[in-house]
């Protein structure tokens, strides 16, 4: 399951494409990818949205920064160059070119809706581990119960508990956190 929580907005096919692959292997949706920064209009549309914006285009963002942040919005900017100054700018963080993607999996863990609120001191047992990792891999709540030979009521007890102790509520925040603790493997 996807959430339509990104948005793309580089000038470059092969940017676009990356970012897409990189976003979706993690079950974040996209909502938009687009070449330029749009209109006010659509600006005022998004709401709690990743924002991944080509750095060449701090001018327009920074016009219409308020709109974009009053509606919780994160506003991460993509360098190609390996230049950018970050200081006075309007990204909440930078993407480089050259990250590897570990770098990029923690930047985009700290902005994606409630994985900042995790909790280190609960820890999962073990089949919540295997609930978790078969979430993160897409699996229905039916499907789960039928691979571990648990009921349902029983998945969405061991759903309920994952998020009470990791403090992550969204299906692509879980995807994330198994990823990014080896639980799962996007790198076919």
């Amino acid at each position: 399951m996807q959430t339509g929580n990104s948005v793309i907005i580089h000038s470059s096919p092969i940017i676009q494409q990356g970012f897409k692959n990189i976003l979706l292997a993690r079950n974040i949706g996209i909502t938009d990818v687009m070449v330029a920064v749009p209109e006010d209009m659509l600006l005022n549309s998004w709401k709690d949205m990743l924002i991944l914006v080509e750095t060449q285009f701090m001018d327009e963002i920074k016009e219409h920064a308020k709109v974009i942040k009053k509606n919780g919005n994160c506003i991460v900017g993509v360098e190609t160059a390996g230049f950018f100054n970050r200081l006075d700018s309007c990204f909440d963080d930078i993407f480089y070119v050259y990250d590897n993607l570990d770098t990029i999996n923690q930047k985009l863990m700290e902005y994606i809706s409630g994985v900042s609120d995790v909790k280190s001191d609960n820890q999962l047992s073990h089949r919540e581990i295997e609930v978790l990792t078969l979430v993160a891999q897409g699996f229905s709540n039916k499907q789960i119960a039928d691979q571990l030979f648990i009921s349902i009521h029983t998945v969405i007890t061991h759903r309920k508990n994952i998020t009470f102790k990791l403090g992550i509520k969204s299906i692509p925040g879980l995807t994330l956190y198994a990823a990014l603790n080896n639980l799962v493997d996007f790198q076919r």
